[in-house]
């Protein structure tokens, strides 16, 4: 018994500080790569597991017992909130439907459509924090090529913020809606549980600002996409964002002189 106290005591005190320390870097909006997600496939290696499993495990349950209150309460684990246009939360793949573009939010679960998507993109965010301005439109632009091919998941842990976020972008970027605004009341009168905090709101302000408003005449289709495929190796995968950030800088930055 003083063993087993002594075991939970430990565990309480590791769970104390590595939940500390992740809080910490949520309000500084950074180390989101902490965890190791895998940005080829979204798997949380097994170290990740081991070295903070004082936060995976209550995360974990805590997103479990969410989903059983969905379910109780009718809420579905994805929504199709214009045709092709999906927005869910990490049980996604229990909708047991194939993707031709999935786009990503958390940093805490693995992937569960990797088995049913062609092309994948990670944008590892913490829960309530969203992507960077750069990054929206990355995700949007991604999704766009992708909806060519069929439909697109759009998913964060519980279909809310993160996902409602990008969704919003991804809209606008494809014509669907004029302004975020007007795509997240569109999203709000399908899917009622999406919701925008401070930040959200902030950083998709800031893309329509950036990459809406100011370049009218640079749209995207002339913005080169290079489309990892989810079997690619991580290296890959890192040296294709890179060529692409540095060609659409050159494309962005030229139209902006003109």
């Amino acid at each position: 018994v003083p063993r087993l106290q002594t075991c939970f005591v430990l565990f309480l005190g590791h769970a104390c500080a590595v939940n500390g320390l992740i809080a910490l870097l949520f309000n500084l909006r950074c180390g989101m790569c902490l965890l190791g997600k895998k940005m080829d496939n979204g798997a949380v290696p097994l170290w990740s597991y081991l070295l903070f499993a004082g936060f995976h495990l209550p995360t974990w349950l805590y997103t479990r017992l969410h989903h059983m209150k969905d379910r109780r309460f009718r809420v579905a684990v994805a929504t199709e909130v214009e045709p092709g246009w999906w927005v869910g939360g990490r049980y996604a793949a229990d909708l047991g439907k194939n993707w031709a573009g999935t786009v990503d939010l958390t940093c805490e679960f693995p992937e569960g459509c990797a088995t049913s998507t062609e092309r994948y993109l990670l944008l590892r965010c913490w829960d309530g924090v969203p992507p960077l301005p750069a990054e929206l439109e990355q995700a949007a632009v991604f999704a766009l090529d992708a909806r060519a091919l069929g439909d697109v998941m759009v998913h964060c842990a519980h279909g809310r913020g993160r996902s409602t976020t990008v969704m919003c972008a991804c809209l606008v970027k494809a014509g669907v809606h004029d302004t975020w605004e007007a795509a997240f009341d569109a999203i709000k009168s399908r899917r009622s549980v999406c919701k925008l905090n401070r930040a959200m709101r902030a950083a998709l302000a800031a893309w329509q600002a950036e990459y809406v408003n100011q370049n009218p005449t640079c749209p995207a289709e002339l913005i080169p996409t290079f489309v990892v495929e989810k079997h690619s190796s991580p290296l890959l995968f890192h040296l294709v964002r890179r060529v692409q950030a540095t060609l659409k800088g050159l494309i962005l930055g030229g139209s902006k002189q003109k």
